[in-house]
């Protein structure tokens, strides 16, 4: 036993040494103190206009030297959801202005806040496809905490990046969501030769359902699954020192690259309060009779276990190394996992860690150029203790990949440190479950308690 346990320690401490000397690969490319707007005084200074403090950014997604940046409506003085900055070395770019994309026109709320299918509310987590198409979910709601308002239903969007223009707009029907509370991530599933051919997975952390849209034919589903849940042994978390409990869904989807003879890919996901994985084929997901059977059998499948305190909020794979990465809440870092080798703690990395600047890594993307791209937002001060503006809060970060996972345990050429999978329960090393026991303060998304001060069961209201 004394063996094992040596050799286990080895191993990880060799897959420590070996991340830290690979964090010289990411590079800090944006970060902010406060977030501002390109925006006319008229705009900004009008009642609630523009608060500072309630400006607090959900993404960063690089395309061709400019990064898309969200800021949800959460709170009042938010001007514009969907933003744009343009980047430039030497990095990082500090406290770059945000402008309003593609247009202020887009992202402006009617007075009267009635529906509008030329405006948008609210979005989270933005992608770009292969074809130079942003899309991203309006979830048609203002999350005020007490005053949770649904503007306008939830509806998917695609824009035309080479000409910065809206060219589609699918408005999601009652029957597969009551509100676009809680869809705050998608994952595009586009034909290696036909642009026109895109599936859209939605995570739905709220009601604990994906949903999934048929592009070429304009058509949604749903599919409901007991793995979609939190775990309830792994919903409470510290973070900076503050322990608080989420009962967030499923909240990332990743895809794997497309089998050679199916064409179908892996859909790797996960729910945010939970260390598992599990994985689904997409010839599941795009079967619309599938997704109303009663039990679904052993097609959805657990993975494995990623390790105690490993709750992540995004990841995503990388076509080229088949490597996927990780956003660890807890642990302030971003680990990876070579998807060919066994799922278990042993064999995955960190390749960034950062106690100071990583306070809750809310998203990561990777883009066609080789990087993985991932931002911390600070949430957690805002919700549970304070937001200084006078600090940096926000960061961005860049990682070549390449560099980021050689030598480590992710690096295809290197051997894997176990052969067997790793299940929920099976410890090693003192990996175990901890329980904390504070359940007053609420996560900042789903769950049936509802985030930012949400109380009680009721349904959000209309304007």
């Amino acid at each position: 036993m004394g063996t094992i346990f040596i050799a286990l320690l080895f191993l990880t401490t060799f897959s420590a040494f070996s991340s830290a000397a690979n964090q010289r690969a990411v590079e800090e490319v944006l970060k902010w103190q406060k977030v501002q707007f390109d925006l006319p005084a008229d705009v900004l200074n009008a009642p609630d206009g523009y608060i500072p403090i309630n400006n607090i950014p959900m993404s960063g997604v690089h395309y061709k030297n400019r990064v898309f940046v969200t800021v949800p409506r959460r709170r009042w003085g938010i001007p514009s959801t969907l933003n744009v900055v343009d980047i430039a070395p030497p990095f990082p770019n500090t406290n770059p202005v945000l402008r309003p994309y593609p247009n202020f026109e887009l992202n402006k709320l009617r007075e009267d806040l009635q529906p509008d299918a030329n405006r948008i509310v609210t979005v989270y987590r933005p992608r770009v496809d292969r074809c130079d198409r942003l899309w991203f979910i309006d979830t048609g709601m203002m999350e005020i905490p007490g005053n949770f308002t649904i503007v306008q239903r939830p509806s998917i969007w695609a824009v035309d990046l080479k000409i910065d223009q809206p060219i589609h707009r699918y408005e999601i029907p009652a029957k597969d969501v009551d509100s676009g509370y809680g869809l705050t991530s998608i994952t595009l599933d586009v034909d290696p030769d036909d642009c026109e051919k895109v599936f859209v997975y939605i995570s739905d952390l709220q009601t604990y359902r994906m949903l999934v849209y048929d592009y070429q034919n304009q058509k949604s589903w749903r599919f409901l699954h007991n793995y979609f849940f939190l775990n309830p042994l792994e919903g409470d978390f510290r973070i900076q020192g503050i322990p608080f409990a989420w009962d967030d869904g499923i909240f990332s989807i990743a895809l794997s690259n497309p089998d050679p003879i199916t064409k179908f890919r892996t859909a790797f996901f996960h729910a945010l309060s939970s260390n598992s994985e599990f994985t689904v084929s997409t010839a599941v997901l795009r079967n619309e009779t599938a997704s109303r059977r009663s039990y679904h059998g052993d097609d959805f499948k657990l993975l494995g276990y990623r390790g105690a305190q490993s709750q992540s909020s995004i990841h995503a794979f990388d076509r080229e190394t088949g490597v996927i990465f990780f956003a660890l809440i807890q642990q302030n870092a971003i680990s990876c996992w070579d998807t060919k080798k066994p799922f278990a703690s042993q064999n995955m990395a960190i390749v960034y860690k950062n106690d100071k600047n990583i306070v809750y890594p809310n998203d990561l993307a990777i883009d066609n150029n080789g990087y993985v791209w991932f931002m911390s937002n600070s949430i957690i001060k805002l919700l549970y203790t304070q937001l200084n503006l006078d600090e940096f809060n926000f960061f961005i970060w860049r990682a070549n990949i390449k560099e980021a996972i050689k030598g480590t345990v992710c690096d295809p050429t290197v051997r894997p440190n176990v052969d067997a999978v790793q299940r929920f329960g099976e410890s090693t090393g003192g990996d175990r479950v901890t329980f904390l026991e504070y359940k007053e303060q609420y996560g900042p998304s789903g769950g049936p308690c509802g985030g930012w001060g949400h109380g009680g069961n009721k349904k959000p209201g209309r304007a």
